[in-house]
């Protein structure tokens, strides 16, 4: 993606040197619904309304989200062999 069709997207805001992203497009961004951005900006994730758009800061709501997650799997431990479960010949 080049600078130019970064600052011509419709979908960013840049304000006080600040990029702002629209819900719908972060959302998407971060495979998750608008619905879930909705209530996770009850919970604290940083937004801003602007011209009856709501846009979230990309660094605070990256940071917000990484924050969030956590691991579905987490790997399992190896469990060290017992010396009483080895057989000697």
């Amino acid at each position: 993606m080049s600078l130019d069709s970064a600052t011509n997207d419709d979908d960013l805001l840049v304000l006080h040197a600040k990029r702002f992203w629209r819900q719908s497009r972060w959302s998407r961004d971060k495979n998750i619904t608008t619905r879930t951005t909705a209530r996770h900006r009850q919970l604290g994730l940083a937004w801003l309304l602007w011209g009856g758009e709501v846009w979230i800061p990309e660094i605070e709501g990256d940071e917000y989200i990484a924050a969030r997650v956590k691991r579905r799997n987490p790997p399992r431990r190896r469990q060290a062999t017992a010396a009483s479960a080895q057989i000697s010949p």
